[in-house]
């Protein structure tokens, strides 16, 4: 009797559980699964949104892979990501570090500093993109010093370095928030013995903190990785992908490709091939940081 009461209460527990459950996998299957199997399919295909798909098999990943305007975007965007990812982890981390050591207003220090995270970034990217205006307030400031003006966005010689740092003003907030998080949970009593032992600053940094901080440090480097390769809005909003193709990044060659020139099945085959570089990349980025993890 027992044994039946105990079996239906499991069961009971386990079907509200599968309730309360339900609404987000049905949330990911609609949102999420079945997009990524259409856009496989149609990568298969020709597909002009208007008439129904064409199956033409791998002729669009032939035309992906030899196309030029994908090669060149490819770069742009590795150039951008790196360029942006790189001076984020300094940057984080040693606002991180200096947060870690503020005393006093430390809760009004954090909420500051990472209000870039929690703004739209539509919004941030409008402000910039004021800013790097030819009359914006960054040329006057470099009038001011006697420097010429800089046409930042419509001179392909600036407009990467321009939306490079709005990235890092961005960005870095919200990775500083990790860093911190992962300097807190390191024991201060590893630090006090080293300090003890005497110990510079570096080297407690360097031979205490870091390896005790790797997890934080993995997750912080595959994440801004990551996401610097999702980057959409900011290019799209700042520039269109100009001067030229000079900021067109894959994704917003995947946009202009679908809904400006209605190549549907060709943007869908760059998708694949992009999320399939990405997924290659960042595995090995996992086992090359674990390696060292491990080493």
């Amino acid at each position: 009797m027992t044994h039946r009461f105990h079996l239906r209460y499991s069961t009971r527990i386990s079907l509200w559980g599968f309730l309360f459950a339900l609404p987000a996998v049905l949330y990911l299957l609609l949102f999420n699964l079945y997009p990524m199997l259409n856009a496989f399919y149609l990568s298969f295909t020709r597909y002009d949104l208007i008439s129904a798909p064409e199956w033409i098999g791998i002729g669009n990943y032939r035309q992906v892979l030899a196309s030029t305007s994908f090669q060149s975007s490819l770069q742009i965007t590795v150039l951008y990501v790196f360029g942006t990812v790189v001076p984020v982890w300094f940057l984080s981390f040693g606002v991180a570090m200096l947060l870690n050591c503020v005393r006093i207003f430390t809760g009004t220090w954090r909420t500051l500093l990472f209000i870039p995270t929690i703004l739209p970034l539509l919004t941030v990217t409008l402000v910039w993109k004021l800013l790097f205006n030819l009359r914006g307030p960054i040329n006057g400031m470099l009038i001011f010093f006697g420097i010429d003006p800089v046409a930042w966005l419509s001179d392909a010689r600036y407009v990467n370095l321009a939306v490079i740092i709005t990235s890092w003003w961005h960005a870095s907030s919200y990775y500083m928030i990790l860093f911190l998080a992962g300097l807190q949970a390191v024991p201060s009593v590893y630090q006090e013995a080293a300090a003890l032992d005497g110990a510079s600053a570096w080297q407690r940094l360097r031979h205490v903190i870091l390896p005790l901080m790797r997890p934080t440090v993995v997750l912080v480097v595959v994440l801004s990785i990551i996401n610097g390769f999702r980057t959409f809005a900011l290019q799209y909003v700042m520039t269109g992908g100009g001067p030229g193709t000079a900021t067109e990044i894959v994704p917003l060659l995947i946009y202009k490709t679908a809904f400006a020139f209605l190549s549907m099945g060709e943007a869908a085959a760059m998708s694949v091939v992009y999320f399939l570089l990405i997924l290659i990349f960042s595995l090995i980025q996992l086992r090359v940081l674990q390696g060292e993890s491990s080493g």
